[in-house]
Protein backbone atom coordinates (compact mmCIF):
# COMPACT_ATOMS: atom_id res chain seq x y z
CA UNK A 1 0.00 0.00 0.00
CA UNK A 2 2.85 2.41 1.01
CA UNK A 3 4.39 1.91 -2.00
CA UNK A 4 1.14 2.26 -4.22
CA UNK A 5 0.29 5.53 -2.92
CA UNK A 6 4.36 7.07 -1.96
CA UNK A 7 6.38 5.11 -4.28
CA UNK A 8 8.54 4.25 -1.34
CA UNK A 9 9.39 0.81 -0.63
CA UNK A 10 9.77 0.95 3.37
CA UNK A 11 12.08 -1.96 5.31
CA UNK A 12 11.56 -3.59 8.72
CA UNK A 13 14.34 -4.58 10.16
CA UNK A 14 13.61 -6.75 13.93
CA UNK A 15 16.17 -7.24 16.02
CA UNK A 16 16.04 -10.29 19.29
CA UNK A 17 17.41 -9.28 22.40
CA UNK A 18 17.54 -11.44 25.09
CA UNK A 19 18.13 -10.08 28.55
CA UNK A 20 18.95 -13.15 30.30
CA UNK A 21 22.57 -13.42 31.99
CA UNK A 22 25.60 -14.68 29.53
CA UNK A 23 28.64 -16.06 30.97
CA UNK A 24 32.02 -16.22 28.95
CA UNK A 25 35.94 -16.05 28.81
CA UNK A 26 38.47 -13.41 28.33
CA UNK A 27 41.91 -13.75 27.31
CA UNK A 28 44.71 -11.61 26.51
CA UNK A 29 45.41 -12.18 22.23
CA UNK A 30 49.12 -10.29 22.81
CA UNK A 31 51.30 -10.48 25.74
CA UNK A 32 51.11 -7.30 28.31
CA UNK A 33 54.37 -5.18 28.87
CA UNK A 34 54.56 -4.77 32.98
CA UNK A 35 57.55 -2.65 33.59
CA UNK A 36 58.57 -4.49 36.59
CA UNK A 37 61.25 -3.16 39.59
CA UNK A 38 63.30 -6.69 40.24
CA UNK A 39 62.54 -8.20 36.42
CA UNK A 40 62.59 -5.29 34.06
CA UNK A 41 60.21 -5.19 31.38
CA UNK A 42 57.98 -8.68 31.70
CA UNK A 43 55.31 -9.58 29.15
CA UNK A 44 52.03 -11.42 31.10
CA UNK A 45 49.10 -13.17 29.98
CA UNK A 46 45.72 -13.22 31.64
CA UNK A 47 42.86 -15.16 31.88
CA UNK A 48 39.49 -15.20 33.61
CA UNK A 49 35.73 -15.35 33.14
CA UNK A 50 33.08 -12.92 32.94
CA UNK A 51 29.17 -12.61 32.89
CA UNK A 52 26.91 -10.08 31.49
CA UNK A 53 23.32 -9.35 30.25
CA UNK A 54 21.56 -6.41 28.35
CA UNK A 55 19.78 -3.64 30.43
CA UNK A 56 18.73 -1.34 28.10
CA UNK A 57 17.78 -3.04 24.57
CA UNK A 58 16.79 0.07 22.71
CA UNK A 59 20.30 1.40 24.13
CA UNK A 60 21.81 -1.42 23.04
CA UNK A 61 20.44 -1.31 19.64
CA UNK A 62 20.53 2.64 18.99
CA UNK A 63 24.74 2.25 20.20
CA UNK A 64 26.29 -0.85 18.98
CA UNK A 65 24.08 -0.93 15.60
CA UNK A 66 22.98 2.62 14.81
CA UNK A 67 26.93 4.31 15.78
CA UNK A 68 29.15 1.01 15.32
CA UNK A 69 27.13 -0.84 12.82
CA UNK A 70 27.37 -4.13 15.29
CA UNK A 71 24.72 -6.47 14.29
CA UNK A 72 26.00 -9.69 15.54
CA UNK A 73 25.82 -10.67 18.61
CA UNK A 74 29.74 -12.50 18.91
CA UNK A 75 30.47 -8.85 17.09
CA UNK A 76 29.41 -7.12 20.49
CA UNK A 77 31.04 -10.19 22.84
CA UNK A 78 34.26 -9.39 20.75
CA UNK A 79 33.74 -5.90 21.47
CA UNK A 80 33.32 -6.59 25.14
CA UNK A 81 36.22 -8.52 25.60
CA UNK A 82 38.49 -6.04 24.01
CA UNK A 83 36.70 -3.82 26.50
CA UNK A 84 38.23 -6.20 29.44
CA UNK A 85 41.99 -6.16 28.51
CA UNK A 86 41.92 -2.52 28.04
CA UNK A 87 40.31 -2.00 32.07
CA UNK A 88 42.50 -4.94 33.06
CA UNK A 89 45.85 -3.52 31.83
CA UNK A 90 45.00 0.34 33.08
CA UNK A 91 44.27 -1.60 36.66
CA UNK A 92 47.89 -2.93 36.82
CA UNK A 93 49.36 0.28 36.00
CA UNK A 94 47.16 2.08 38.62
CA UNK A 95 48.11 -0.51 41.44
CA UNK A 96 51.81 0.09 40.55
CA UNK A 97 51.76 3.69 41.06
CA UNK A 98 49.61 3.97 44.13
CA UNK A 99 50.85 0.81 45.74
CA UNK A 100 54.52 -0.40 43.83
CA UNK A 101 52.57 -3.19 42.96
CA UNK A 102 55.16 -5.27 41.05
CA UNK A 103 55.38 -9.37 39.30
CA UNK A 104 55.89 -11.38 42.60
CA UNK A 105 52.85 -9.13 44.70
CA UNK A 106 50.60 -9.87 42.22
CA UNK A 107 48.84 -12.82 43.59
CA UNK A 108 48.03 -11.34 46.48
CA UNK A 109 46.35 -8.40 44.77
CA UNK A 110 43.85 -10.29 42.93
CA UNK A 111 40.86 -9.45 44.48
CA UNK A 112 41.52 -6.22 44.56
CA UNK A 113 42.13 -6.29 40.66
CA UNK A 114 39.19 -8.08 39.78
CA UNK A 115 37.04 -5.46 42.18
CA UNK A 116 38.73 -2.15 40.28
CA UNK A 117 37.73 -3.95 36.99
CA UNK A 118 34.36 -4.75 38.04
CA UNK A 119 33.39 -1.50 38.82
CA UNK A 120 35.37 0.50 36.06
CA UNK A 121 33.59 -2.02 33.29
CA UNK A 122 30.27 -1.34 34.58
CA UNK A 123 31.02 2.55 34.01
CA UNK A 124 32.24 1.82 30.70
CA UNK A 125 29.31 -0.68 29.51
CA UNK A 126 26.06 0.39 31.16
CA UNK A 127 26.26 3.64 28.35
CA UNK A 128 25.60 1.22 25.61
CA UNK A 129 22.98 -0.86 27.67
CA UNK A 130 24.82 -3.76 29.17
CA UNK A 131 25.99 -4.45 32.95
CA UNK A 132 28.98 -6.79 33.73
CA UNK A 133 27.27 -9.05 36.43
CA UNK A 134 30.49 -10.96 37.06
CA UNK A 135 34.22 -10.53 36.63
CA UNK A 136 36.59 -13.61 38.71
CA UNK A 137 38.73 -16.11 37.88
CA UNK A 138 41.57 -14.11 37.23
CA UNK A 139 44.69 -16.28 35.97
CA UNK A 140 48.18 -14.01 35.73
CA UNK A 141 50.96 -16.21 33.50
CA UNK A 142 54.52 -15.18 33.20
CA UNK A 143 57.15 -15.61 31.19
CA UNK A 144 58.82 -19.08 32.11
CA UNK A 145 62.72 -17.71 32.04
CA UNK A 146 60.55 -15.04 35.06
CA UNK A 147 58.81 -18.29 36.60
CA UNK A 148 62.38 -19.80 36.93
CA UNK A 149 63.91 -16.58 38.37
CA UNK A 150 60.56 -16.41 40.98
CA UNK A 151 61.75 -19.81 41.61
CA UNK A 152 64.96 -19.83 42.31
CA UNK A 153 64.47 -16.75 44.91
CA UNK A 154 62.45 -18.68 46.88
CA UNK A 155 64.88 -21.85 46.93
CA UNK A 156 67.66 -19.56 47.77
CA UNK A 157 65.34 -18.07 50.79
CA UNK A 158 64.43 -21.12 52.28
CA UNK A 159 68.02 -22.69 51.65
CA UNK A 160 69.95 -19.02 53.71
CA UNK A 161 72.38 -18.94 50.63
CA UNK A 162 73.21 -16.18 48.00
CA UNK A 163 73.01 -16.90 44.23
CA UNK A 164 77.03 -18.11 43.97
CA UNK A 165 76.37 -20.56 46.27
CA UNK A 166 72.88 -22.12 44.98
CA UNK A 167 74.67 -21.90 41.37
CA UNK A 168 77.45 -24.18 43.04
CA UNK A 169 75.31 -26.51 45.01
CA UNK A 170 73.41 -26.95 41.41
CA UNK A 171 76.61 -27.65 39.55
CA UNK A 172 77.75 -30.43 42.23
CA UNK A 173 74.06 -31.90 41.52
CA UNK A 174 74.24 -32.30 38.28
CA UNK A 175 78.22 -33.66 38.41
CA UNK A 176 76.19 -36.42 41.19
CA UNK A 177 73.53 -37.25 38.11
CA UNK A 178 76.29 -37.49 35.43
CA UNK A 179 78.29 -39.81 37.60
CA UNK A 180 74.79 -41.96 38.50
CA UNK A 181 74.18 -42.25 34.79
CA UNK A 182 77.63 -43.41 34.06
CA UNK A 183 79.12 -44.04 30.51
CA UNK A 184 80.67 -41.02 29.05
CA UNK A 185 78.76 -38.76 31.13
CA UNK A 186 80.29 -39.94 33.91
CA UNK A 187 84.11 -39.81 32.75
CA UNK A 188 83.56 -35.89 31.76
CA UNK A 189 81.65 -35.17 35.02
CA UNK A 190 84.52 -36.63 36.78
CA UNK A 191 87.02 -35.21 34.78
CA UNK A 192 85.18 -31.88 35.46
CA UNK A 193 85.21 -31.97 38.91
CA UNK A 194 88.89 -33.43 39.20
CA UNK A 195 89.96 -30.06 36.70
CA UNK A 196 87.52 -27.93 39.31
CA UNK A 197 89.52 -29.13 42.09
CA UNK A 198 92.73 -28.84 40.76
CA UNK A 199 92.22 -25.14 39.46
CA UNK A 200 90.83 -24.83 43.31
CA UNK A 201 94.16 -26.35 44.46
CA UNK A 202 96.47 -24.11 42.47
CA UNK A 203 95.03 -21.13 42.92
CA UNK A 204 95.29 -21.37 46.41
CA UNK A 205 99.14 -22.43 46.39
CA UNK A 206 99.59 -19.39 44.16
CA UNK A 207 98.53 -17.38 46.68
CA UNK A 208 100.20 -18.72 49.35
CA UNK A 209 103.27 -18.23 47.40
CA UNK A 210 102.81 -14.93 46.56
CA UNK A 211 102.00 -13.92 50.04
CA UNK A 212 105.87 -15.51 50.72
CA UNK A 213 107.55 -13.45 48.18
CA UNK A 214 104.89 -9.91 48.62
CA UNK A 215 104.31 -9.89 45.00
CA UNK A 216 101.22 -12.32 43.36
CA UNK A 217 102.59 -15.04 41.72
CA UNK A 218 100.48 -15.44 38.42
CA UNK A 219 98.59 -18.53 38.04
CA UNK A 220 100.45 -21.28 36.47
CA UNK A 221 103.52 -19.79 37.00
CA UNK A 222 106.94 -20.36 39.11
CA UNK A 223 107.07 -17.68 42.48
CA UNK A 224 109.50 -15.53 42.08
CA UNK A 225 112.37 -16.00 44.36
CA UNK A 226 114.52 -12.70 45.94
CA UNK A 227 117.63 -12.64 43.92
CA UNK A 228 120.99 -12.07 46.60
CA UNK A 229 122.32 -8.34 45.86
CA UNK A 230 125.30 -9.31 42.91
CA UNK A 231 129.13 -8.87 44.73
CA UNK A 232 130.22 -6.40 42.31
CA UNK A 233 126.92 -4.01 43.50
CA UNK A 234 127.95 -4.44 46.87
CA UNK A 235 131.56 -3.32 46.56
CA UNK A 236 130.54 -0.22 44.74
CA UNK A 237 128.11 0.17 48.10
CA UNK A 238 130.94 -0.04 50.25
CA UNK A 239 133.43 2.19 47.73
CA UNK A 240 130.50 4.79 48.09
CA UNK A 241 130.41 4.40 51.41
CA UNK A 242 133.97 5.30 51.87
CA UNK A 243 134.34 7.95 49.43
CA UNK A 244 130.99 9.21 51.78
CA UNK A 245 133.39 9.50 54.71
CA UNK A 246 131.95 6.07 56.05
CA UNK A 247 133.34 3.02 57.64
CA UNK A 248 132.23 -0.51 58.47
CA UNK A 249 131.58 -1.53 62.14
CA UNK A 250 134.07 -4.31 62.99
CA UNK A 251 131.55 -6.23 65.15
CA UNK A 252 128.48 -6.16 62.98
CA UNK A 253 129.35 -4.52 59.75
CA UNK A 254 127.12 -1.60 59.48
CA UNK A 255 128.16 1.77 57.81
CA UNK A 256 128.73 4.25 60.25
CA UNK A 257 130.42 7.61 59.80
CA UNK A 258 133.81 7.94 60.23
CA UNK A 259 134.04 9.84 62.82
CA UNK A 260 131.81 8.12 65.10
CA UNK A 261 132.99 6.49 68.41
CA UNK A 262 130.51 4.04 69.09
CA UNK A 263 128.02 2.10 66.64
CA UNK A 264 124.79 3.25 66.07
CA UNK A 265 123.74 -0.44 65.25
CA UNK A 266 125.25 -2.75 68.53
CA UNK A 267 127.03 -0.28 70.61
CA UNK A 268 130.84 -1.53 69.94
CA UNK A 269 133.20 1.36 70.34
CA UNK A 270 134.62 2.01 67.29
CA UNK A 271 138.96 1.99 67.71
CA UNK A 272 140.26 5.01 65.56
CA UNK A 273 142.38 4.25 62.63
CA UNK A 274 145.48 4.74 62.84
CA UNK A 275 146.71 8.30 61.43
CA UNK A 276 148.29 7.76 57.99
CA UNK A 277 152.33 9.45 57.30
CA UNK A 278 153.27 10.64 53.85
CA UNK A 279 157.10 10.63 52.76
CA UNK A 280 158.63 14.37 52.85
CA UNK A 281 160.38 13.62 49.50
CA UNK A 282 158.42 12.05 47.29
CA UNK A 283 155.01 12.38 49.33
CA UNK A 284 153.92 8.60 49.02
CA UNK A 285 152.02 6.55 51.79
CA UNK A 286 154.33 5.26 54.45
CA UNK A 287 153.05 2.35 55.71
CA UNK A 288 153.16 2.91 60.00
CA UNK A 289 156.62 2.56 61.80
CA UNK A 290 158.48 2.65 58.17
CA UNK A 291 161.69 4.30 58.66
CA UNK A 292 162.71 4.85 55.13
CA UNK A 293 160.52 5.66 51.78
CA UNK A 294 159.78 2.73 49.61
CA UNK A 295 159.50 4.62 46.52
CA UNK A 296 162.46 7.11 47.32
CA UNK A 297 164.53 5.76 49.84
CA UNK A 298 164.56 8.84 51.91
CA UNK A 299 164.84 8.64 55.95
CA UNK A 300 162.21 9.61 57.60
Amino acid sequence: IGKAITGVTQIGEFYWVQKREFRDKFGTSQPLAFRDVDFGVVQLRMFGQFSYKVVDPLLMITQFVGTKGLTQSDEIVSWLKDQIVMVLNDTLGELKTKKQMGVLDMPAYLQEIEQICLGKLTTETEVYGLKIMKFSGLNINMPEEVQDAINKRGAMSALGVNYMQYQSGKAIENIGVGASKGGEGAGFAMMGAGMGAGMGMGGMMAQGMAGMTGQPAPFGAAPQQPQPAPAAAAGAGAAAADAAGMTKCANCGAAIKATAKFCPECGTKVEAAPKKSFCTECGAELAPGAKFCPECGTKQ
